[in-house]
């Protein structure tokens, strides 16, 4: 048998342990192949060292971040100054009106000023016990109507006596006439002619004596 030269044993033995096809691979291309990759060259990164004891250098102005401005609240402005207007006068008061009668006027003021010392009215006052200093004289201006709310707020008002003056309320009462006493709350009210009309009638007189016992009862 002859013997096999170091190529044919070294082919003989790959056959029986390799049966797959081999092909032969010049050196060159395996030392390409089995030569490692070249790493990707990579930059190289400097990490500064901070010295903590360093201070901190200053920023310039005109780097620094601009400080904002409180906001300024607008001015209020002045409101013009309204006057306040008196309210006209719906009636004028004399009197001391020590218990309360009030006694209801349209007059010149001439004569509602000498209204306490007037010997008719005087007489009428002292036929129901009242004198002119226990009155409230109460003139009604002229075109004007009193508000029996606003005569109580302003005045103590047990009893009211009008002459031929004029009287308004939203309290619920029977219909105001000559003579016949209405309750208004719980102020009785009279109306009567003005005292120049009863001055010179007698017929009036009665009427306003009747109404009066009815009120005044003693």
């Amino acid at each position: 048998m002859t013997a096999l030269t170091p190529e044919q044993l070294n082919s003989e033995f790959l056959r029986h342990f390799m049966p797959e096809t081999l092909y032969l691979i010049p050196e060159e291309q395996v030392a390409k192949v089995s030569a490692p990759a070249a790493e990707p060259a990579t930059e190289s990164v400097v990490i500064p060292v901070v010295d903590e004891k360093a201070k901190p250098e200053a920023i310039p102005a005109e780097q620094a971040a601009p400080v904002a401005s409180p906001p300024v609240a607008a001015a209020i402005p002045k409101l013009p100054k309204v006057e306040k207007t008196a309210l006209p006068k719906s009636f004028e008061v004399i009197g001391e009106n020590r218990k309360g009668l009030v006694v209801l006027v349209t007059l010149p003021e001439p004569a509602f000023k000498a209204l306490p010392q007037s010997d008719f009215l005087i007489k009428i006052l002292a036929a129901i016990g009242f004198g002119p200093a226990d009155v409230a004289f109460v003139n009604n201006v002229s075109g004007a109507t009193t508000r029996f709310e606003t005569l109580c707020d302003t005045l103590q008002t047990s009893y009211i006596l009008s002459f031929a003056s004029r009287l308004d309320t939203d309290l619920p009462h029977d219909k105001f006439t000559l003579y016949n006493p209405v309750l208004v709350g719980s102020v009785p009210v009279v109306f009567s002619q003005s005292l120049a009309v009863l001055d010179g009638d007698q017929e009036q007189k009665k009427l306003l004596w009747g109404a009066l016992q009815r009120v005044f009862k003693k």
